[in-house]
């Protein structure tokens, strides 16, 4: 019975850390960019996502530096230009808060969806990334709904 559980979870793993493959943000859900124990990382699928028009939600937040957070940046960037994406960028520079949103290709039936947000927390930055796959099929459609909820 163990093995069989050990062997489910594996699969289970497996499947899930292959949402954002092929994104270079890939690399910070995976902790190539920061060390995972560093990150709070919440995957959720299935029904509890039904009111929203989701299939998945992964997100990671962390503190990170300068440096860092250049990096995260950087990966972001690499994913708008090479999905040819389209972002719609917001930027409060009262409280040093900075939002990105970019919407990506299709995977299937869903519309893909990459959200950063960046904090000013003294020295360092606290950073949120944000993955979702839905059938919301706009930006705006997106913003819409996260604001009704």
């Amino acid at each position: 019975m163990r093995h069989f559980l050990m062997t489910l979870l594996f699969f289970f793993m497996a499947g899930q850390a292959t949402a954002q493959q092929g994104l270079a943000v890939d690399g910070l859900f995976s902790g190539k960019i920061i060390p995972k124990e560093r990150m709070v990382e919440t995957r959720v699928r299935g029904r509890m996502l039904t009111d929203y028009k989701m299939s998945l939600f992964h997100s990671v937040k962390c503190k990170v530096s300068d440096a860092e957070l250049v990096k995260i940046n950087s990966a972001m960037k690499s994913d708008m230009e090479s999905a040819g994406a389209s972002a719609s960028m917001t930027y409060e520079k009262q409280g040093h808060t900075a939002t990105r949103m970019v919407q990506l290709g299709t995977t299937g039936k869903y519309y893909r969806y990459l959200c950063q947000k960046e904090e000013a927390e003294g020295k360092q930055w606290l950073v949120t990334v944000i993955y979702i796959e839905s059938t919301v099929n706009s930006l705006s459609e997106l913003k819409k709904m996260f604001n009704n909820k």
